[in-house]
Order: C-alpha cells, then structure tokens, then sequence
C-alpha cells in the first residue's frame, strides 16, 4: 500500500482545513498578526506546506525549528528552504506574498529566546501574517499589543473565554505593563 502523500490533508483533518481555509481567506489581503490556538501542529503544518506549494506567488509557509540543521524550514515561493535564522533575506523573500504562515513558534522560542518575538515584530507591520500557536497565545499577544493582532481559537472549546477575549486581555494588559 502506498504511503499517503504528506502534502494532502488525510479525511479526518478535513474540518480543520476548512476552518483554516476560512481563516486564511479572511486574513489575506489584511495587515494582521492572526493567532491560531491551541492547532494540532503537524496538521496545521501539512495544510500550510500544501497551500504554499499550490499557490507559490502568493503564499510562504516557514516552520521555525527548536533544533536541527537550520532555524528555518519551509516553503517560499515554491522551493522548500532550509536556514540559520531570520534575517533580511528571508525578510525579502517573504514581503509581496499575500499570505506567510508560520508554524512551531511556541517551540522555537524556547530555543530562540527573544529572536522570534523580534521578527514577529517586524512582520506584524509587514506581512499579512497567520501564526499556528500549539499552546496559549497569551506571552506572543501580550508582546506584540501595539500590532493590530487577532486570535482565533480553532478545534478546542474547553478553555475559558473566548479568543476575542484573550486578545482583549493581552492588548489592554501589554499596554497597562509595557
């Protein structure tokens, strides 16, 4: 039997990937930071790898990476990459593209200390931008208050409040404590 191909959602992942078609159509085009809570990471990562390779000129898909080789991995303008860091090449690249997914920040900020929340920085003024949080979103809203940032709660209801709600509490509390 042939292995399934990494690239294709399998039929149990197909709801998540119209919740995040959904998502995604609403922030293309838009100068956002959308968080994506509480997002099984390596379902999220086969969508975002499928899109970016069926649409190259317009959607990039980087993973950051904790470890390994490269800090970097992902799809931009249809060539899989593999890199040190976020620097102003990747920066270059990934400006002019509708849409650049990001997943395994959560992680990579462990590895990466502050640099991640630099180039979050940067891109929330310069990429309609779409981040996969695989935990609470809290520490990357409340860092990036000043940005227009929205928070949209995906698959797991049981946690308290609403996603709207979360990024009410973050914004007001990033700019009560800068």
């Amino acid at each position: 039997m042939d292995a399934p191909d990494p690239r294709v959602p399998l039929t149990g992942d197909l709801a998540l990937s119209v919740q995040l078609d959904r998502v995604a159509a609403e922030a293309r085009g838009n100068h956002r930071l959308l968080f994506l809570e509480h997002l099984p990471d390596d379902t999220f990562a086969l969508w975002a790898r499928a899109k970016a390779i069926a649409e190259p000129d317009d959607v990039a898909y980087i993973h950051l990476l904790p470890s390994g080789r490269g800090v970097v991995s992902g799809v931009i303008t249809g060539l899989e990459v593999d890199g040190d860091g976020l620097d102003d090449d990747l920066n270059t690249v990934l400006f002019g593209r509708a849409l650049v997914l990001v997943a395994g920040l959560d992680n990579a900020r462990k590895h990466l200390g502050g640099r991640p929340f630099d180039w979050l920085d940067w891109a929330a003024t310069a990429l309609p931008l779409m981040v996969a949080s695989t935990v609470d979103a809290t520490p990357f809203v409340r860092r990036l208050g000043r940005h227009p940032v929205a928070v949209d709660q995906i698959l797991n209801g049981r946690f308290s409040g609403t996603a709207a709600q979360l990024a009410d509490r973050a914004i007001k509390s990033s700019r009560e404590n800068p």
